[in-house]
Parts: C-alpha cells; structure tokens; sequence
C-alpha cells in the first residue's frame, strides 16, 4: 500500500523532468556552430588580428605547427602567429566535422597565401584538424591545433589554391 502512496509522487516526479527536456542544441546546430566558429578564426586570422585569435583558443590550448616544438596556451599561440605568420591569409576547406557531447573536430584542406616580397604570393596548400570544445557560454573554443603542407620540404610554393582565392 506504501508503495502505490508513491506513485503519484513519482508520476509528477517524471513529468518535471521530462518537461524539462534537454536543451542542448541538436547536431546540425553544432556542426553550423563549429563552422561558424571555424570561419571566425579565419577572418581574425586574415585580418593579422592576433589578439582576437588568440581568443578562439582555450587557456590550455596546444598548437602542433610542422617542424616545430608545440606552443601551449592562448597567448603564445597569439604570439607565435604574430611573429610568424603576419602578412599572411588563409583559406579553409572543412571537409569533415563531427561532435560528441561538449567535444568536436573540424578537418579540412588549408591554402596560406604567403607574401612573395616582389607585390605577389605563393601558396602552401595543406591541410589542418582542429579540436574543440563547448564551453559553459556556448562557444566552441579550439583545444588543439594541428596543420601541416602537402610540399615536400624544399618545394617552391603554388601558384594557387585549388579550391579558393586570395581572401
């Protein structure tokens, strides 16, 4: 007899918690986020706008960039952009992005247009794979940065990106 006693209680238990329901956005509203996210990086990056790229990465943050030590944390990845890459734009190609809870990757094709000195550019096509992760705002912050050329070492650049212009 106890035991039915509960089952109100339990029924109106059930339909809180149901009418709570899960808020989180559905998948196709996390990959057009990433996406978005993703093109951000590539306007502040295209902008020479290190400060506000370094924004796009968590505190913790490591970027692998190719033949070089790992750089760790938001403002030494800042940094290193602005002592290495100023001049430079880029171009995204994201082929790939998947989500898992508060975690995602984004992987593409890159293209950096890099200044020839002489009022032109080469180009280093490559590729590129982020991770993210959701943060309690909602932004999706990079947590690891890894991106690398299709040129053997040695090799002039390209005359052009194959899938984009100079941004």
């Amino acid at each position: 007899m106890t035991s039915l006693r509960r089952l109100p209680t339990l029924a109106v238990a059930t339909l809180f918690v149901s009418a709570c329901g899960d808020s989180a956005p559905s998948a196709g509203e996390d990959i057009a986020a990433l996406r978005e996210a993703s093109s951000a990086w590539v306007a502040d990056y295209n902008a020479n706008d290190w400060d506000k790229l370094g924004g796009h990465f968590t505190d913790d943050a490591v970027m692998m960039p190719p033949n070089g030590s790992a750089v760790v944390g938001a403002a030494a990845i800042a940094e290193w952009e602005r002592e290495n890459e100023t001049g430079f734009r880029i171009a995204f190609d994201v082929q790939d992005v998947a989500v898992s809870g508060d975690l995602a990757y984004l992987r593409g094709r890159s293209c950096v247009f890099i200044p020839d000195g002489e009022g032109g550019w080469g180009v280093d096509v490559g590729k590129f794979l982020e991770t993210r992760r959701r943060q309690p705002d909602g932004r999706w912050l990079m947590t690891a940065d890894a991106f690398n050329s299709d040129a053997a070492p040695g090799t002039a650049l390209a005359s052009e990106c194959p899938f984009a212009d100079l941004p």
